[in-house]
């Protein structure tokens, strides 16, 4: 039966009622038996849940049997007005059933009187009870600390037609205060003064007459109010000042925290004493990200954190070139400082990179198809294209290159490395492929890497070719000591997408996409394997080594420094965000050089 069959038949069940009772009470008339309804009103009204969408009225009333007495229900939905006269049920009934909805937000509030119908008089009306949904409940009751005296306690206010809302309060293990504030209908909020050290409770529920909904509760403990507006000062590029505003009155003094990139928080790095707002810290690492927060402290008591601030050291744009192409990667010479932009469509850009501060493109070469990858050697830059060529560059005369010489490759020529009178080039899925560079250039042998050649480095003895080997292929390994008859001596798979790799003393580091850092034990060539990996959360693009860092180019982060003085433990140590898609890397003196979709950046990592 729906909702509004049920409320035409209470309809008509209410009109029956009414014309049985006028009749009885015509009767009772001419017998002269009248009895006027007490004053007290009916006691001990409930109403409960009896199914979904209906509910139970019921209360208590002194026996009627001999009375022409009534029962009239009034009701009140949510914030409307009372209807007094909702319903009418006969003396001989004490319950009534009524359709609502069980489970809104709405307050169906009820209180019951007698009347007399032979002769008018009515009893005062019972206490009023409500029922209240779950929906009604308070939620995310909140307790703040505004100062060292107050408290600031809000929730979420579900209830409509509630009267008001009760609040209880207990401290520590004491009892609970019932009804400690009572508010107004519609409040969230009210603030409490306190004292310090105390774990105080708070419970709030809605209240409608003698009826409530469920409680929700919290607790805090009250302590020294959190030092506020830390803030980060470079008074020079090795020291950090750390300020903050002192919020508390009493407190023995302040411990700052300290982190490094992504190392962990040092708790209690150092101390002040009370009432001091600032302190600064000596940064011994050459560059990184550093970060700081601040917290009062009275005895074993501490106040919550202050904000967290961080800031670098170095680690900052020194400046940068916009180039006309899709710069792929740069390659910066070791006299003169030139960078050698591999620049697509635009060919080979050459830059005089000797004030950092102030990059001046000096003449851009055009080459045919897309340009790739560049590396310079003497008086000799040797670049590939898109097409499988391969170019040898006289740069000798720095702002007029001339190419005197080229050839083809077996496939994509991504990477170029030389060494000697051989350039080894990383040819995608043809592998590694062989040129011989002395007199004109020609292609002289490959051999595959199983996988897609994206990255070639040879170690400083250039007995060995290591090559970055793309999709899930990880690392391959190549005797190159017989350049004109290399061989395979490993292959190492690792799940990733590997993009670049450097050689460093006897370990490989593997820019391997959405994985990160890998770092690969290579003290045996033909037994490679993975010691650690250090994640970015971005997407690892292209890596430089030097010393006990890496240089990491990620495509989705910008710049980060990687500290691999034991690496079985690397860990970030700073990171320059870029807006950017940074896709090369080579490191010269105190510069990171990168190379992205806008140009070249000089990036300095070092005093």
């Amino acid at each position: 039966m729906t909702l509004t069959k049920k409320k035409m038949n209470k309809e008509l069940v209410k009109y029956l009622i009414y014309v049985t009772i006028t009749i009885i009470s015509l009767y009772l008339i001419s017998c002269g038996k009248l009895t006027a309804p007490s004053k007290d009103a009916p006691t001990d009204l409930k109403v409960e849940k009896i199914e979904e969408g209906r509910v139970k009225l019921t209360w208590i009333y002194l026996d009627t049997s001999d009375d022409t007495i009534v029962f009239v229900i009034a009701k009140k939905e949510g914030e409307g007005n009372w209807n007094e006269n909702y319903e009418v049920v006969s003396g001989q009934t004490r319950f009534l059933e009524d359709d609502i909805f069980t489970c809104d937000s709405l307050v169906y509030a009820y209180k019951v009187k007698a009347n007399n119908l032979s002769t008018g008089e009515f009893s005062q009306f019972s206490k009023v009870v409500a029922y209240l949904s779950s929906q009604t409940t308070p939620t995310d009751l909140s307790i703040t600390q505004i100062t060292q005296e107050l408290l600031k306690i809000s929730w979420k206010d579900h209830c409509v037609g509630e009267d008001g809302y009760y609040v209880d309060k207990k401290l520590d293990a004491g009892n609970w205060i019932n009804k400690y504030k009572i508010l107004s209908l519609n409040s969230d909020s009210f603030q409490d003064n306190t004292t310090l050290f105390d774990t105080v409770y708070f419970r709030v529920y809605a209240f409608a007459g003698i009826s409530k909904s469920e409680a929700v509760s919290n607790y805090t403990f009250t302590t020294l109010p959190a030092p506020s507006n830390l803030t980060l000062q470079k008074p020079d590029d090795n020291k950090i000042k750390i300020s903050w505003i002192d919020n508390s009155d009493g407190e023995e003094g302040f411990y700052i925290d300290k982190k490094i990139g992504g190392l962990d928080w040092v708790i209690e790095y150092s101390t002040v004493d009370s009432n001091v707002t600032n302190w600064i810290d000596d940064i011994t690492q050459p560059c990184g990200t550093f970060y700081y927060r601040v917290r009062a402290f009275y005895n074993e008591f501490y106040s919550d954190y202050s904000n967290e601030e961080h800031t670098n050291i170095r680690l900052e744009l020194v400046d940068s070139l916009n180039t006309l192409g899709d710069a792929n990667e740069v390659f910066v010479s070791n006299s003169g400082w030139y960078a050698f932009v591999a620049d697509g469509y635009n060919g080979l850009v050459v830059i005089d990179c000797i004030n950092p501060t102030l990059p001046n493109e000096i003449t851009t070469m055009d080459l045919p198809d897309r340009t790739l990858s560049v590396f310079v050697q003497d008086n000799l830059a040797y670049v590939t294209n898109h097409n499988g060529g391969f170019n040898l560059v006289d740069i000798s005369i720095i702002n007029s290159p001339e190419v005197i010489g080229s050839c083809v490759t077996e496939g994509m020529p991504n990477d170029v490395f030389v060494y000697g009178d051989h350039a080894y080039v990383a040819d995608g899925a043809a592998g590694l492929s062989v040129i011989i560079t002395a007199g004109p250039p020609h292609f002289e042998t490959n051999i595959s890497t199983n996988g897609d050649a994206r990255k070639v480095f040879l170690k400083e003895n250039y007995d060995y070719a290591f090559i970055a080997n793309g999709l899930n292929g990880g690392i391959t390994i190549i005797d190159i000591s017989d350049p004109l008859n290399p061989i395979s001596v490993s292959n190492l798979p690792i799940n990733g997408l590997s993009q670049d790799v450097y050689v460093l003393g006897n370990y490989a580091y593997l820019a391997n996409g959405e994985n990160g850092l890998e770092i690969i034990d290579i003290s045996d060539p033909t037994n490679p394997f993975t010691v650690s990996n250090c994640p970015t959360d971005g997407f690892a693009y292209s890596v430089y080594a030097q010393e006990h860092y890496v240089y990491l180019v990620d495509k989705y982060k910008g710049l980060i420094v990687i500290f691999i003085e034991d690496p079985f433990s690397p860990y970030i140590l700073g990171t320059l965000e870029m807006l950017t898609e940074p896709v090369s890397i080579y490191i010269s003196g105190s510069y990171a050089f990168l190379t992205d979709n806008e140009g070249l950046k000089i990036i300095q990592v070092a005093p």
